[in-house]
């Protein structure tokens, strides 16, 4: 309860409440699960009176509590290790193969120079400044010496929390829809349409979260790649000067 009113002092502070709010509903997913396999092997259980004091003491001291316990541990570390799997999985085989083509792509001159030209088109209809060919080397002969492999570290390093963030964001919809196909075969009224809704857009939000995890994780490698060919693209420029 005072998790609940600590959030919502934070938001009226206008301080960010999305990772307690999450810490709260994997909480509240979690127990939710853990509630189902109890009474599925064990029965039916009653909540304790918060005035039962002896009830209480007996539930905690005689050990009554180890079970529910242990049972809320499991489904926690199962959830954890099954989503972080899948994860990685999805992520992981696809991200080598996306830097892998990334690290082989050769741009050609005769590339970079029809892309400069299809840049400069696009300027003259979205932008005020015309980007020609030159005022584009020019600009990049200013920023290049402020490129080095510590900017690329900070870059990557910057990029760590964002990518911790989605992460739970997968793990929180992964343990989410469980707890709603629990909440589906368990509430009578809840309905097939309002599940198959929630799981579409699960599916689209894991998606989603798939995607932008994947795109920071070759972010670093695709700027070394773009930096390795616009130095050579420079270097070639200045030479035929």
């Amino acid at each position: 309860m005072n998790e609940i009113f600590i959030i919502a002092g934070d938001y009226l502070k206008g301080k960010s409440v999305y990772p307690s709010f999450r810490r709260m509903l994997n909480l509240l997913f979690n127990i939710s699960i853990a509630s189902f396999i109890y009474e599925k092997c064990y029965g039916d259980y009653t909540w304790l009176n918060y005035n039962d004091y002896k009830g209480i003491l007996d539930f905690f001291i005689k050990g009554n509590f180890f079970i529910p316990f242990s049972i809320f541990l499991v489904v926690y570390s199962l959830t954890q290790f099954l989503s972080l799997l899948i994860f990685s999985v999805i992520n992981h085989f696809k991200s080598v193969e996306l830097t892998r083509k990334i690290l082989q792509y050769q741009f050609q001159k005769e590339t970079i120079e029809e892309k400069l030209t299809e840049i400069n088109k696009v300027s003259n209809i979205v932008s005020p400044i015309e980007l020609t060919k030159n005022n584009m080397i020019e600009v990049y002969q200013k920023l290049r010496n402020n490129i080095t492999p510590e900017a690329f570290e900070e870059i990557e390093n910057g990029l760590k929390e964002p990518k911790i963030n989605l992460e739970a964001n997968f793990n929180l919809a992964f343990r989410m829809m469980i707890a709603i196909t629990i909440y589906f075969f368990t509430i009578p009224q809840f309905g097939w349409f309002l599940y198959t809704i929630a799981i579409i857009v699960l599916i689209v939000g894991m998606y989603i979260i798939v995607i932008s995890y994947r795109f920071l994780d070759i972010f670093p490698t695709l700027m070394r790649k773009f930096h390795h060919h616009a130095e050579e693209y420079f270097s070639s420029q200045y030479l035929n000067r």
